[in-house]
């Protein structure tokens, strides 16, 4: 669409020149007022449906007597350093894959996990901050556990990092409380290529009997697709290749300490998606879906589970469902893929805990599972489900 533009425009431009002078005036503000609407509508796409969805959650809140905290995450986390806790936004690594990971003495270094003993803020959905206590190394865990052997590992997204709720209230928590060793190494925003990075890095040093891959329906796929744009991260499909992240915890502190020094960088990527038009592009389908890196995604789920195998521990596939199935939304490109995606892994032999089957198919009503019943992350309720379905498979497996 920014080519058809740049075409109107210069058709425009070679007309003007034949035209009288008042007429070139009103020619050329007629012009700049539909560029300037066409972007505003950009603005409006892109920061619309957030801003309608926080406001219908605060509707619903107000209704049944409820406070909704409609602070921003920065306002948040001002107050908080007002009271004297030094708390941080959560960080998520695919936020590097445009800067290819970041750059220190000469040499490169892709972080994958958060500020470690930090407050970490989460996101807000059902009216209150989700806020955790980071472990040693940056991730959703009490401190202490890498001290021990570790039972089981669960490798994910924000589903698996715990958004949006309290901190007990995600899935490993629940899992503890049934007495099993879990280690969170859910990362926010990440697809199957960081997440396979993150096994490397963090669950093959401790060797974990069981590894549970979180696959999201909603976005893996697409994650995927951003994530492999990156050089750095591609080099992980080496059996070779490791950054020693988990001795580098001082090193990846002070640089994402310092990553405000970048933040113009973050502000130019997304004024150039804005001049792009994505958003209006998207929804006018001008633009063709590309199809899901299915091949990438195949080799990635292969080496995780060689690399489970190789220390003795079991990979699982666990299948979490999106809001939009239940709510009979379609969305192009999130549903078609399901059975391709269960195929694979079952080629793979890899065992299958199926959330949709197993708990939200049956529920009574699957969209009370999530906030308000609008699109996002799980409820505490929803986690204890998968937290259940795990546990169930956990106590029928051959010790």
């Amino acid at each position: 669409m920014v080519s058809l533009i740049s075409i109107v425009g210069i058709v425009i431009c070679s007309f003007a020149f034949k035209l009288r002078p008042d007429y070139k005036i009103n020619l050329v503000l007629t012009g700049l007022s539909i560029v300037f609407t066409v972007y505003l509508v950009e603005i409006v796409l892109f920061y619309g449906p957030s801003q309608e969805k926080l406001r219908r959650a605060e509707r619903l809140q107000v209704a049944k007597g409820i406070s909704f905290d409609t602070r921003k995450a920065r306002e948040v986390i001002k107050d908080m350093k007002k009271g004297g806790v030094d708390a941080v936004r959560v960080f998520a690594p695919t936020f590097l894959v445009e800067f290819n990971g970041l750059e220190r003495e000469g040499k490169r270094i892709f972080p994958l996990s958060g500020l470690s003993r930090k407050t970490t803020v989460l996101c807000n959905e059902n009216g209150e901050w989700a806020i955790y206590e980071s472990d040693e190394h940056g991730f959703n865990n009490p401190t202490g556990l890498y001290e021990g052997q570790i039972d089981t590992v669960l490798v994910g997204d924000s589903f698996t990092a715990g958004e949006c709720v309290r901190q007990r209230e995600d899935i490993a928590s629940q899992l503890r409380m049934s007495g099993i060793r879990v280690l969170n190494l859910g990362s926010v925003s990440s697809g199957t290529l960081v997440e396979f990075a993150i096994l490397k890095e963090y669950a093959e040093p401790k060797q974990p009997k069981y590894v549970f891959w979180m696959y999201y329906e909603g976005n893996d796929l697409k994650d995927l697709r951003h994530e492999q744009q990156s050089s750095f991260l591609l080099k992980y499909r080496d059996n070779m290749f490791s950054q020693q992240l988990i001795k580098r915890q001082p090193e990846i502190d002070f640089l994402l300490e310092n990553l405000k020094m970048r933040k113009w960088q973050w502000l130019k990527y997304n004024l150039l998606r804005r001049f792009k038009l994505n958003n209006l592009r998207n929804r006018l389908a001008l633009v063709i879906p590309p199809s899901p890196p299915l091949s990438l995604f195949t080799e990635l789920l292969e080496k995780a589970r060689n690399l489970t195998s190789s220390w003795g521990g079991q990979l699982y596939f666990v299948y979490l469902p999106s809001w939009a199935r239940y709510a009979k939304e379609v969305e192009p490109g999130t549903f078609h893929y399901r059975n391709r995606v269960l195929s694979i892994v079952q080629r793979l032999n890899i065992p299958i805990i199926d959330i949709h089957e197993k708990a939200f198919v049956t529920h009574p009503d699957p969209l009370s599972l999530f906030p308000f019943r609008l699109n996002g992350h799980y409820t505490s309720e929803a986690y204890r489900l998968v937290a259940q379905a795990i546990h169930t498979h956990l106590v029928t497996v051959p010790k």
